[in-house]
């Protein structure tokens, strides 16, 4: 239940920033002056004078962070295909989660990335096991922002607090060890109807014989093809760079991904490749849907495939 609440605050917090400082009437927030809240400047990146295309990426979403300044909150699914190879047989996973982003300022946001529950379900072996993941939080820093060419390049750090309760057969699969550190750099520009964005980063275990340490890296492409409506493809990378022990024999190759950390002694390098769709309803309201597979070598992977839906909801 604890960890259920600390999960939920930061999203509640954000709901009740979007509920009171929402416009009233037939007014859009745009068009609204002195658009505040406790003297934040909610509107972060986007309105009138700043960005005006924001199309969020949709696989990798606890590491594939948006440039953007924004006062969100973002509610998404995602089912999570193991593959055949695996020692269980395969298998799958229902993960449920909600993001939340505070603009602080133009330039400024706190971040909540990382939460939810996980209902996983094995074929053999392993007995089935649901509960929370970790929580990850921090805080990003647009150092770069040019709204004449809807560019825009931000660093943050997140911390990745070791609270989740998932195991199964003596393999922890979420909360162990000390947690991570989580610095990186992303950033975002428009061609036209043409949206790019990258991101890279290092999440770095704060123990390193129990956790893996991982870079990680994407890149985002969309287009819009009608008036909201955008297809994009995502291609998604983690490479190990200081291994751990926990993990060993026919485990040590193991690559969780972006969720589960095994702790193995000789993890592998993963990369993905996804694609689906936005379509933005109004200004404040996104709706995304795709779905994303490993092209490296699946045996090192608990990734089949994965199928995501979210929904974006902006200030």
């Amino acid at each position: 239940m604890r960890g259920l609440l600390l999960a939920a605050l930061p999203a509640l917090a954000t709901a009740a920033m979007l509920a009171i400082a929402a416009p009233h009437g037939s007014a859009l927030a745009e068009e609204e002056e002195g658009f505040s809240f406790l003297g934040l400047d909610l509107k972060g990146s986007l309105g009138e004078g700043r960005h005006s295309r924001y199309v969020p990426p949709l696989t990798n979403p606890i590491f594939n962070e948006t440039p953007y300044i924004t006062t969100e909150i973002r509610p998404f699914y995602f089912y999570h295909a193991i593959p055949d190879d695996f020692v269980t047989d395969g298998g799958h996973a229902n993960l449920f989660a909600l993001q939340a982003r505070i603009a602080l300022t133009e330039r400024l946001g706190f971040i909540a990335t990382k939460d939810g529950y996980a209902d996983i379900h094995f074929d053999d072996v392993l007995p089935d096991e649901d509960g929370f993941a970790n929580i990850a939080l921090g805080f990003k820093y647009a150092f770069f922002s040019d709204p004449e060419s809807e560019s825009i390049a931000t660093a943050g750090l997140r911390y990745e607090i070791p609270i989740g309760d998932l195991e199964t057969g003596g393999i922890e699969l979420q909360g162990n060890g000390d947690g991570f550190l989580n610095p990186f750099v992303t950033g975002a520009t428009t061609f036209g109807d043409l949206g790019l964005q990258a991101s890279v980063g290092a999440n770095l275990a704060l123990d390193t014989n129990e956790d893996t340490s991982i870079v990680h890296y994407s890149v985002h492409a969309d287009y819009e093809v009608l008036p909201g409506l955008f297809p994009l493809i995502e291609l998604n990378g983690f490479t190990a760079i200081d291994n751990a022990e926990r993990s060993t024999g026919a485990l040590g190759q193991l690559d969780g991904v972006d969720v589960f950390n095994f702790g193995s002694e000789n993890r592998d390098t993963t990369v993905t490749i996804g694609g689906g769709l936005r379509y933005r309803f109004n200004d404040h309201v996104m709706f995304g849907a795709g779905g994303e597979t490993p092209i490296t070598d699946k045996d090192n992977t608990v990734m089949d495939y994965r199928v995501y839906f979210d929904l974006v909801l902006t200030l």
